[in-house]
């Protein structure tokens, strides 16, 4: 027995609509990673710079016609990555007494990982292709993790 008359027909309805119209995989998947970097405990580094977006001409003047640069920003920490092939050269700053660096992929599962140098220094090597985001693990702050981003 239905407590509500209409449950049946909206029951129905979402049958109908789920037939029709469904939504696109790719838009679930989008969302889902959308979700994913949302933790209490991690601050974001969003993507400020990616020499990929700027045109020839500005990245010839920049020096960056050998590589791809990615500069992420979160409140307290700059995380400014080269992509080499075969490797992620980056730098932390300021840089941090100590932190470890982590590649993740969008599995989630850490695929390298490292502890940055003195200087805030640090080198992953990397290897295939996919979507990525770095983790910065550091004794005395929250964890920061970068927006993802496709290599």
């Amino acid at each position: 027995m239905n407590a509500n008359p209409d449950d049946e027909l909206l029951a129905e309805l979402r049958a109908v609509l789920r037939r029709t119209d469904p939504v696109p995989a790719e838009v679930t998947d989008f969302a889902k990673a959308a979700l994913g970097w949302r933790r209490l405990d991690t601050d974001l580094a969003e993507l400020l710079e990616d020499s990929a977006l700027e045109s020839d001409v500005t990245s010839l003047a920049r020096g960056t016609a050998t590589g791809r640069s990615l500069t992420f920003r979160s409140t307290d920490l700059t995380i400014d990555v080269e992509v080499h092939p075969g490797a992620l050269l980056g730098q932390l700053a300021p840089p941090p007494p100590a932190a470890t660096v982590e590649l993740q992929a969008e599995s989630g599962e850490v695929v390298a990982s490292v502890d940055s140098d003195a200087l805030g220094r640090f080198r992953l090597t990397l290897e295939g292709s996919g979507r990525f985001r770095l983790r910065v693990i550091r004794p005395d702050a929250s964890p920061v993790e970068t927006s993802w981003f496709n290599l």
